[in-house]
């Protein structure tokens, strides 16, 4: 537990006996079953969950359960909710496998960031991060197209080669771009027809910077 809580993004710039200290005033680590509901519109906590070992998975509260992202040791899930003074979670998280998940409190990140004034720089910035991904979500759901669609998404998550950084598998990749698998796969052939994009040994580069370029 304690190798995993030294890493986090809260902990970055102090010294190892600052995280120790924090880390020992933490409570326990809490244990949930696989296939437990963690957070919901009906449970939160009102605390910030780290991921001390296991999975877990978010998916949208309205009917069409759309799944969002994966939860994995080291990550965490809560931190924009928080401050808020909203009661119900914007999602449902649920255990993948069982896991096992340290809670911090609103309260106690207060008086974390007044006695670590740099674990309060590190939360704006991670929440900064979020906010740059949640705009670029926007912008895929503003696309007139499925082919439109994924080629921004594929745009946006390029290494400095051009290869695209994709989900595990192509479900998720749909689920993630609110399409169907045979959709996503006509648009994969589409573009790669078009000459914007190049599949090779599960791999895809994206050769165009702009589409209608």
């Amino acid at each position: 537990m304690i190798t995993v809580l030294r890493d986090i993004f809260l902990f970055k710039g102090l010294t190892d006996s600052e995280k120790q200290k924090i880390i020992s005033q933490l409570p326990s680590a809490s244990y949930f079953e696989n296939g437990t509901v963690i957070y919901s519109n009906e449970h939160f906590p009102n605390a910030i969950g780290f991921m001390i070992s296991g999975k877990a998975f978010a998916v949208t509260n309205n009917d069409n359960k759309l799944y969002m992202q994966t939860f994995e040791k080291g990550t965490c899930f809560g931190a924009a909710a928080i401050f808020s003074g909203d009661k119900k979670y914007v999602s449902t998280i649920t255990a993948k496998t069982d896991a096992e998940i340290i809670f911090i409190t609103e309260q106690k990140l207060k008086e974390m960031f007044r006695e670590y004034p740099v674990t309060a720089i590190n939360y704006i910035a991670f929440l900064t991060e979020k906010i740059r991904f949640l705009n670029r979500k926007v912008g895929l759901l503003s696309c007139s197209s499925a082919e439109d669609t994924l080629f921004k998404y594929l745009s946006s998550v390029t290494d400095k080669s051009g290869i695209a950084k994709l989900p595990k598998s192509m479900t998720l990749l749909a689920n993630m771009l609110a399409m169907g698998r045979a959709t996503l796969y006509r648009a994969l052939d589409s573009l790669e027809a078009n000459g914007y994009i190049i599949k090779e040994n599960n791999l895809i580069k994206v050769i165009k910077n702009e589409k209608n370029s």
